[in-house]
């Protein structure tokens, strides 16, 4: 079976514009993260999922240098992209991971999979119920999986977030959830604000190497050895637009 990871990434964000390719260590921060993925076992491709926006020209542009394939496709009906991103690159299975996860260990990835293709599971994630440090989160769809809820629903809420409707039909989905054996949800490794950057720029110019690839566990012994890391991008508003909509929602 042909796993592909797809990375949602767009130019557009209100909290710090521009933000898939701001540089770490030299290189843009989408340039890690595809790096990182790539580095998971179990995946066969690597695709970077984008809007029809003028603005996001940058990241097929960023695709074509990395030597990487590149969909375009509508910026808030998510299903549709990546299912036609799955469909053009012959997915079986499909890991969703976001633009601005560039601390993302691919040794999760690579756990998860196996129980996942020998279960015959539909969907997988890792952060339902949070227990991995934000940042560190990805979902698992099978093709099938993205074809029935593109058919069976227009409702943008669920275009938007496909998970909620993998959960409000849980009963007929059959369904994993990978949660880790200590909860490290109060750690936050993604990348909203400028604050979140210069964190993990740190963790970068401690860990990183061109050779081999650090993950979650090296992440933790440096912050245990360095607590202040963790107060760099304390007490910032993390309400999202999903977190908006669910509201809206009564979630």
């Amino acid at each position: 079976m042909k796993v592909v990871a797809i990375i949602q990434a767009r130019m557009g964000s209100s909290r710090l514009p521009g933000k898939v390719l701001r540089t770490i260590l030299g290189k843009p921060m989408l340039w890690h993260l595809v790096s990182r993925v790539q580095r998971a076992k179990c995946i066969h491709d690597v695709v970077i999922a984008t809007t029809t926006n003028k603005e996001d020209d940058q990241m097929e542009e960023f695709a074509a240098d990395k030597g990487l394939r590149v969909y375009r496709g509508s910026e808030n009906d998510i299903v549709d992209r990546f299912l036609n991103a799955a469909r053009e690159n012959d997915a079986d299975i499909i890991v969703r991971v976001w633009g601005d996860c560039p601390l993302i260990d691919p040794e999760l990835i690579d756990e998860i999979m196996p129980e996942f293709i020998s279960g015959g599971y539909d969907y997988a994630n890792n952060f339902n119920p949070p227990t991995y440090p934000v940042g560190m989160n990805f979902e698992v769809y099978s093709l099938q999986a993205l074809e029935r809820i593109w058919n069976e629903t227009n409702e943008i809420f669920y275009r938007q977030y496909p998970f909620e409707y993998v959960c409000a039909n849980i009963a007929s989905f059959r369904t994993m959830f990978k949660r880790n054996a200590k909860d490290l949800s109060e750690i936050n490794l993604t990348v909203d604000y400028a604050q979140d950057l210069d964190l993990v720029t740190e963790i970068y110019k401690h860990l990183f190497s061109e050779d081999e690839t650090f993950h979650l566990e090296d992440i933790l012994k440096l912050i245990e050895r360095r607590p202040s890391l963790k107060d760099m991008n304390k007490g910032l508003p993390r309400n999202t637009e999903y977190d908006r909509d669910r509201k809206l929602r009564g979630g």
